[in-house]
């Protein structure tokens, strides 16, 4: 998977230094959007192959963004996993039926996710 791609999204300077470190070391080209505005737009611009996306952030809702991202045939097939400290089933719903890969909540296991890029990776088309 090397050479790909990904998006993360969140307000949490910390949480995206990190998970940036954890991509790069992983083999990834990583890029990073603080707010849900700034999502949508990088999306369009860098046409990243997976977005890791929060939900509660300023600028837009990560559930904002899904909906605008699905409303494009140029970023509706990017694959997306939800990070969110945020789990109540009324999220959960809204982003199934928005196509999320997988809903994890904060904190999470960097293992557990890696693992799951890989799979929505293995499934994305090229």
């Amino acid at each position: 998977m090397a050479g790909k791609t990904i998006l993360v999204v969140d307000d949490d300077e910390n949480l995206v230094r990190a998970l940036s470190i954890r991509l790069k070391a992983a083999g990834y080209d990583v890029v990073a959007a603080m707010d849900g505005m700034q999502a949508v737009m990088m999306t369009h611009r860098r046409d990243p192959d997976l977005l890791i996306l929060d939900i509660r952030m300023p600028g837009g809702s990560g559930i904002t963004v899904m909906d605008k991202l699905q409303g494009s045939i140029k970023t509706r097939r990017i694959p997306v996993i939800v990070a969110s400290a945020f789990d109540d089933d009324e999220t959960k719903q809204k982003v199934q039926e928005l196509g999320a890969f997988k809903f994890f909540r904060k904190p999470f296991e960097t293992d557990d996710l890696l693992k799951a890029i890989e799979e929505a990776l293995e499934g994305s088309p090229d």
